[in-house]
């Protein structure tokens, strides 16, 4: 069983822009899974952020540099075992022909959208 990492900060957070959430970003399972199903989960974990500010625990939320640097380690070593690195030529490859898309399944990405890990998220 994986361990939970940073969750999937690259597609919804990034370091240094509290209170900027996106649907659908970078590294998310754009291509791999259902894109609604996708945005609902997202939508869902980005909304349990916001009721972080609008319970007034907070006025700003952001991913951590840290947990940023976690997720992208992790994303990068799965990256390697995946159909996507073994010597095709395609737009989800990055400079280092790293696949830039969700390298897990779809049920760790339903168990990473459940809920926010507060370790991972600077508020002020």
């Amino acid at each position: 069983m994986w361990q939970a990492a940073a969750t999937a900060y690259m597609a919804i957070a990034i370091p240094e822009s509290p209170n900027l959430f996106m649907l659908n970003g970078p590294n998310g399972p754009v291509g791999n899974f259902s894109l609604i199903d996708v945005a609902e989960l997202q939508f869902a974990y980005i909304m349990q952020l916001v009721d972080q500010i609008r319970s007034g625990a907070c006025r700003e939320i952001g991913v951590s540099r840290a947990a940023m640097a976690r997720f992208d380690a992790e994303r990068k070593e799965a990256a390697k075992r995946t159909i996507w690195a073994s010597g095709c030529k395609s737009w989800y490859l990055d400079a280092d022909d790293l696949p830039t898309a969700w390298p897990w399944t779809y049920d760790r990405f339903r168990a990473e959208m459940r809920a926010p890990r507060p370790a991972d998220y600077e508020l002020r």
